[in-house]
Formats: C-alpha cells, sequence, structure tokens
C-alpha cells in the first residue's frame, strides 16, 4: 500500500482550515454552503479504496465525512468540482485504463515540478478528487518521489505533461485557499457557476 510513515492527521487543523475557507466565500455569497452534498456514509469511503487499492487518505476522508462531493457540478474548490466517492472511483477507473492500454504500453511521461515521479503519465497512486470538467484534476499523490510526502496534492492535465506540487497535503491546500479567500483572492462567480482563482488554466507550454 501507497503512503506509508506519513504523520498522523490533525482534524482540528483541517476543520479550522475548512471554516475560514467556507466562511469567506460566505461573506459575499451566502448561498455557498447548499452547494455542497451531505457528507458520504463511511462504507462509502472505504468501498472507494477497496477499488483503487489504496485506502483513500485520513484528510480526503475526512472531508468527505462533510461532504461526499458538491452539487450539480459547482466548483466549489478554486476552478475545480469536487468529487463524491463514486466519482473519485470513476475518474480513477478512467484513468487507469488509459494508463494500462496507452500511456504504459507508448512510453509516455510526464514533467514534474517539485518531488513527483515522472516516469509515467498517470500512476496508480495518483488519487482524483476535484476536477475543472475537462479532463483536468488535483490529485493526492500517494505515490510521491524521494522528498515528497504521500498524500501531497498535484495537479493533473489531461493535454499537458505538467505535474507541480500545489500542497504538502490536502490540509495545507485547504489553507492556502482560506488564506486567499480571506484575502480577496478567490470570490463565488455567478457566471462561472464557482469559486475563482488566479490559476484555474493550466501552465502554458
Amino acid at each position: 500500500m501507497f503512503g506509508l510513515g506519513k504523520k498522523p492527521f490533525d482534524p482540528e487543523r483541517f476543520d479550522d482550515a475548512w471554516t475560514r475557507y467556507v466562511r469567506a466565500i460566505s461573506a459575499k455569497h451566502p448561498a455557498f454552503t447548499a452547494y455542497f452534498a451531505a457528507g458520504a456514509p463511511a462504507a462509502d469511503i472505504d468501498a472507494a479504496g477497496r477499488v483503487i487499492g489504496n485506502a483513500l487518505p485520513d484528510a480526503l476522508r475526512h472531508l468527505l465525512l462533510k461532504h461526499a462531493g458538491s452539487l450539480d457540478g459547482r466548483q466549489v474548490l478554486p476552478g475545480w468540482e469536487l468529487f463524491s466517492p463514486a466519482r473519485i472511483v470513476d475518474e480513477w477507473k478512467i484513468w487507469e485504463e488509459l494508463r494500462r492500454d496507452e500511456f504504459v504500453p507508448d512510453g509516455l511521461d510526464c514533467a514534474p515540478e517539485g518531488p513527483i515521479k515522472g516516469d509515467e503519465w498517470w500512476r496508480l497512486g495518483w488519487i482524483p478528487f476535484c476536477g475543472d470538467g475537462g479532463g483536468n484534476h488535483l490529485c493526492l499523490d500517494m505515490d510521491p518521489a524521494r522528498g515528497g510526502k504521500a498524500g501531497q496534492v498535484i495537479s493533473m492535465w489531461h493535454d499537458d505533461a505538467t505535474r507541480a506540487l500545489i500542497a504538502r497535503s490536502l490540509t495545507e491546500f485547504i489553507e492556502i485557499i482560506a488564506r486567499d479567500a480571506e484575502n480577496g483572492l478567490l470570490a463565488w462567480d455567478e457566471e462561472w457557476g464557482g469559486v475563482t482563482a488566479p490559476t484555474d488554466a493550466p501552465p502554458e507550454a
């Protein structure tokens, strides 16, 4: 199993960051909290982990127990729709099939920016927990390169080889977007249908 040796998850730290993020976005868009699905049953989260062969990390499990994704494809994270356990499995299966049938046979690799393994286009230990609706994701990397941390958040573009380190953990990612929201760098955009961020688009080649 991937991800051995990681530090214990701190739910209080996560909850503090999550509350700050939701509060900051809701301050100017009170309907924001209605865009989250109810929490997933623990059995559904466990089942998702069994399918992908890697128990979902504690931080992601904690988030899914709060909210099993976002409703109607709304991008409740900056530029990203939050996935339910079933959606995580569906997206992971798509990438697993592509890896088996195309990526590995064709010898495709990627361009890591940070402690990310670059010998494959997509790895079995990358868990897509959100997406932009166009085949791009943020993933929890449970199989990092030396110097990385299991559970680190990385970008995954379907048509760009760049794989960038976004945060050292899901908790750190939520802390980053909470700070940005509090500083006015993030806000709900009704036309966009989600929270906007400066990095909604993949990096230029």
